[in-house]
């Protein structure tokens, strides 16, 4: 495998591969991976840096304003210069066009940690999360709120993945934009009213506001009806769950009670960023 820039990057074959795969600490040795992050991160950044380390790899911070490409050197040369000491580049960027860019002359594997369009890390940690807790991924999630990157990830994931069932519940005036490729497991609705709850085994949340349009008021008050909330969970199945993949803004797209109840597996949600990263790097590196 080169690059995993997307879902899509991969079949249901391999991604199980992923998730069934044992530790194997000497996968990385002797290899340098470098963290390459133009926006913030608490959870992919710490995450791939100690799973790098525990299959006996080296990360590299690398401060993107401190390169010399925020002076004058071009996008090219910054990239073949990495390309002279690396092994890998993990990359967080506000464009997936640079990650596309950046394969033109990083010829080693670009892992992409967030960008505009996707998050596919956090999918593998998500399934991850899902399969652990209920022992297979036989469920029926429900998304709400805007279909953001880690949305269409999600998605992405679904496609592969016959035994999931996604409903998406967003307004229209978010959906109609979307021309995502969807199979039939997949569906999107703009009301509860249209979702028997009692069959969701899994609700899923993202912030309303992403780090690409911060301060959007409006935004804010469109989807102020798709705040996941006590009641919601509350007619879910019995065995249900709550997900978020962080940080959260808490009284927006979740109440509080939610993120804090026992239906709420956000923590472990959280850690498996940690071993799904891992598992990742195992396999690329394989």
């Amino acid at each position: 495998m080169t690059n995993f820039l997307n879902i899509s990057d991969l079949d249901k074959i391999n991604i199980l591969k992923i998730l069934n795969s044992k530790e194997d600490t000497k996968t990385l040795n002797n290899k340098s991976i470098g963290l390459l992050f133009e926006k913030h991160s608490t959870r992919t950044r710490l995450s791939f840096n100690v799973g790098i380390s525990k299959l006996g790899g080296n990360s590299i911070d690398i401060r993107f304003k401190e390169l010399n490409i925020s002076r004058y050197e071009s996008f090219e040369d910054t990239f073949l210069a990495m390309n002279c000491y690396l092994d890998g580049l993990v990359f967080r960027t506000d464009n997936h066009q640079k990650l596309l860019e950046a394969s033109k002359y990083f010829k080693k594997p670009i892992i992409n940690a967030l960008s505009d369009i996707s998050h596919p890390c956090q999918s593998i940690s998500d399934l991850l999360t899902i399969k652990e807790h209920f022992g297979k991924l036989d469920c029926n999630i429900l998304w709400m709120g805007d279909m953001n990157n880690v949305c269409y990830s999600l998605v992405e994931a679904t496609n592969l993945f016959q035994e999931i069932n996604l409903i998406i519940c967003s307004p229209l005036s978010i959906s109609n934009k979307k021309k995502w490729p969807i199979n039939s497991n997949v569906s999107i609705v703009d009301s509860l009213n249209d979702i028997d709850l009692t069959k969701i085994n899994c609700v899923m949340t993202d912030v309303f506001i992403s780090m690409n349009d911060e301060g959007s008021a409006d935004k804010l008050s469109l989807l102020k009806p798709y705040c996941v909330t006590n009641d919601i969970m509350s007619k879910t199945a019995e065995d249900s769950i709550f997900m978020h993949c962080l940080p959260a803004k808490l009284g927006f797209e979740v109440e509080e009670d939610v993120f804090r109840s026992s239906k709420s597996i956000i923590w472990k949600q959280a850690y498996n960023r940690m071993i799904a990263q891992q598992k990742l790097l195992q396999f690329i590196y394989q």
